[in-house]
């Protein structure tokens, strides 16, 4: 299981409730971009670490949020209302596979 910021599952949750309000829902497009790009950038990472380490299942889970988050930008450029349930199956991947950080003192 991999670990993931309360910040970075806040966003995601701020993401569904935005999507909640059909008004809101271009406010998410630069969100999802965002978090496109995050992910790519630690995809390149963990790529380039791939000579050190047996981390396949890391790219290839990262591989697989990418392309859901893809699916959900593209709904959302489409005014489609599926990107909301596309989003609640990311949010049940990440939940699934993330342990979120504790707490800091």
């Amino acid at each position: 299981m991999f670990m993931i910021s309360r910040e970075a599952m806040g966003r995601v949750m701020s993401l569904k409730d935005r999507l909640s309000d059909p008004r809101k829902t271009a406010e998410c497009i630069p969100d999802v971009e965002t978090m496109i790009a995050e992910k790519e950038s630690i995809l390149a990472r963990a790529e380039w670490g791939s000579c050190c380490g047996n981390i396949s299942s890391l790219v290839h889970r990262l591989e697989g949020e990418i392309q859901t988050l893809h699916n959900i930008l593209g709904l959302l450029r489409e005014g489609d209302s599926r990107a909301a349930a596309v989003l609640d199956d990311y949010i049940a991947l990440i939940q699934d596979g993330y342990t979120p950080e504790p707490d800091h003192p």
